[in-house]
């Protein structure tokens, strides 16, 4: 199946260069075939940042790649396709009324079903409940701008759906039109909870109750600019269950997505932990936040480390000794990680923060600023919940980091992380350096636990295996210190 680059240029000559029709700029299957060359291709659906294009009730694959060879630039080489996003489910928090307009009579936002393709207003985005025109109607309202005329447009699709995983997943869509307009977006992205065919399975209503618990982080998070979250144009959480779609700023426009396998760089690292401690102590001062976030469940962590058997043969066929996990093994239980998560800002007597709970470089984009690289956004605020600020330092270093890296540097980005803290808290921050160092031990091996779960079957990926087995190491001589 052909890719698709997903840089702005590139999609920029797509708009440029796809054939025209007489309905307002979308694809026409008369016109796809004859203008194409007669090529089968899916109109709709290319996956994961490929050429989704509009407006196709049936199932075509691309057979004729050199078709589209000249959108190379002349070359014949196709672009692999971006990486995908990983996620874990969530669990239910308060649903709150919001300030974006939640209207849940909209006809543009229901199902629809194989007998409503072709009819009026039938442009769904691929992947979601949403059309063309209710989308054109919300970024005109959210920018009290009129648009008149329909652009020309292309969707991709920025993750691919785990079917092999027992979790339904959401779909994330970039939409991007060719209007001149430079005080319109380029770009949005979509992000619907469930895809529609597993809204009726138990774990696609999980994943809709996950769906609502981060927009209600979104609506806090809107409210501090300064904070490193995806600016949101709208929030709809729909009546339905297994219906509902943020849209959000592609904040591809002004960064760029980090590698999980290199992990990040330390000037990079530098200013993740500077933005998570605007975060902590942004939520410290403006405590709403804890009416709208739930802890996370058991089940949760359960789901977590339910496959610890494999991920502990995959190490130990990599050289880690199996002796290693005996040691470590109270730390790979649902128990341990939902303790730790849950009461360790009471066991360290500080104050709970808002954690954001994955600063994965994937979810990290940055953009260079002279010598250095900088923060643009950190996305994926699905798995936020209430707890110790130590969870995303732990986590972020341990995850990101280099073993070098991260032995070397350790010390002095938990000082930077505390200066950043002091200086946004103020004269009442209720943290000091030494609180953060022990609190930081204290998640190590909350942060191996995870970090070995996401590692296994990565073997090709060998930055991130060897940092997981850095942390088992590190762990493990930990725990043989305790007990001597």
């Amino acid at each position: 199946m052909l890719s698709v680059s997903r840089s702005t240029k590139y999609r920029k000559k797509l708009l440029r260069e796809r054939p025209r029709t007489t309905r307002g700029g979308r694809f026409d299957r008369a016109h796809d075939v004859n203008d194409m060359g007669g090529a089968d291709f899916c109109n709709c659906c290319l996956d994961l940042g490929q050429l989704a294009l509009p407006n196709c009730s049936r199932d075509f694959t691309l057979k004729a790649t050199h078709v589209f060879n000249n959108l190379y630039d002349g070359s014949t080489e196709v672009p692999s396709d971006p990486k995908a996003t990983s996620y874990r489910p969530s669990i239910v928090s308060l649903q709150i009324p919001n300030e974006y307009g939640d209207d849940i009579s909209s006809d543009a936002m229901s199902d629809h079903s194989l007998e409503q393709e072709g009819q009026e207003h039938s442009d769904y985005l691929y992947g979601t409940d949403v059309t063309l025109q209710w989308l054109l109607q919300r970024i005109g309202d959210k920018l009290n701008k009129s648009i008149v005329d329909e652009p020309q447009w292309i969707t991709e699709r920025l993750n691919r759906p785990s079917w092999e995983s027992e979790y339904a997943t959401s779909s994330v869509v970039r939409v991007t039109f060719g209007w001149e307009d430079d005080d319109l977006p380029k770009s949005v992205v979509l992000k619907t909870p469930v895809a529609k065919d597993l809204r009726d399975d138990e774990e696609g209503k999980y994943h809709y109750i996950m769906f609502k618990r981060e927009c209600n982080v979104y609506e806090w998070t809107q409210k501090f600019p300064k904070l490193a979250s995806p600016n949101i144009l709208h929030i709809k959480k729909h009546s339905k269950e297994g219906s509902g779609v943020v849209v959000m700023e592609d904040v591809g426009e002004k960064g760029v997505e980090q590698d999980p396998v290199k992990g990040l760089p330390l000037d990079a690292m530098r200013d993740v932990l500077k933005h998570m401690a605007y975060l902590h102590a942004t939520s410290l001062k403006h405590t709403s936040w804890s009416t709208l976030v739930a802890d996370l469940p058991p089940s949760y962590y359960a789901h977590l480390i339910g496959n610890f058997e494999a991920a502990m043969n995959f190490f130990e066929r990599h050289d880690v000794d199996h002796s290693r996990f005996v040691h470590t093994a109270k730390y790979f239980s649902a128990e341990y990680l939902h303790t730790t998560a849950t009461e360790s800002a009471e066991q360290l007597g500080v104050p709970r923060v808002l954690v954001h709970g994955e600063p994965y470089a994937s979810n990290v984009f940055v953009r260079q600023e002279g010598k250095d690289q900088r923060v643009s956004a950190i996305i994926d605020w699905t798995e936020c919940h209430s707890g110790c600020f130590a969870e995303d330092l732990s986590k972020a270093i341990c995850w990101n980091l280099s073993p070098r890296d991260r032995v070397d540097h350790t010390s002095s980005l938990i000082e930077g992380y505390h200066y950043h803290l002091a200086r946004y808290c103020g004269a009442e921050c209720p943290f000091t350096v030494d609180v953060i160092r022990t609190a930081y031990d204290l998640f190590l091996p909350f942060s191996m636990v995870s970090m070995v779960m996401s590692a296994k079957n990565e073997a090709e990926n060998e930055p991130l295996v060897e940092r997981a087995k850095a942390l088992i190491q590190t762990v493990y001589a930990t725990a043989r210190l305790a007990q001597d």
